[in-house]
């Protein structure tokens, strides 16, 4: 089990840097709810996904300051979700979620909206004004949750590899005070509408 602080908890899970050595836990844990990467691939996550996971970090031309990997445990430190979220990215404080998966045991029961709600909070405290994701097109559930949150499409982004496919990835945006969409996009011009930018 993780043993690390506590960076924010809600629903009965409780957000904790993930450390190297609950890899593996994190490997089982994707071998158990292989929804999402049905969903984005087309195909389960392979044996070393959790390893690349934790190993890979953004193209430092993107800019940003820092990644947290957070293992979502339970009080008796089973693994029940995950969240990679980076700091910064592409503009002073843009906070990106690049992976947020529940367990699916837990969908429809009213657990992943108050971990984002809490995940949200956590990074807004930290400095975020945006948040900012990309979710696959035609993932009908990330879709209607990630609109429920209130994010909103400024983008798509054609072509983008997962496992054996290439994807439609639209670019959904998130203002947590009284940001506008164009003070956005002065900061992030690579998410303008049309942008060939990665």
């Amino acid at each position: 089990m993780s043993e690390g602080a506590t960076v924010f908890a809600a629903a009965g899970l409780s957000a904790r840097e993930l450390p190297e050595s609950d890899v593996f836990r994190l490997q089982g844990f994707f071998h158990a709810n292989p929804e999402y990467f049905l969903a984005t691939a087309g195909e389960p996550a392979d044996p070393f996904e959790a390893q690349r996971e934790y190993d890979e970090y953004p193209p430092a031309h993107l800019g940003w300051t820092r990644r947290f990997l957070l293992g979502l445990y339970r009080d008796d430190g089973e693994l029940d979700g995950v969240a990679i979220v980076v700091k910064d990215l592409g503009g002073e404080a843009v906070w990106h979620i690049a992976l947020f998966i529940v367990a699916t045991a837990l969908h429809g029961r009213g657990v992943a909206g108050p971990v984002h709600g809490a995940l949200e909070a956590w990074a807004k405290a930290g400095g975020a004004e945006w948040m900012r994701l990309g979710v696959v097109a035609g993932n009908a559930r990330a879709e209607r949750f990630w609109g429920k949150c209130g994010y909103a499409e400024v983008r798509t982004r054609e072509g983008v590899p997962a496992g054996s496919r290439a994807n439609t990835v639209r670019v959904m945006v998130k203002p947590l005070g009284d940001g506008t969409l164009e003070a956005y996009l002065e900061r992030c011009p690579r998410d303008r509408p049309g942008s060939a930018l990665p």
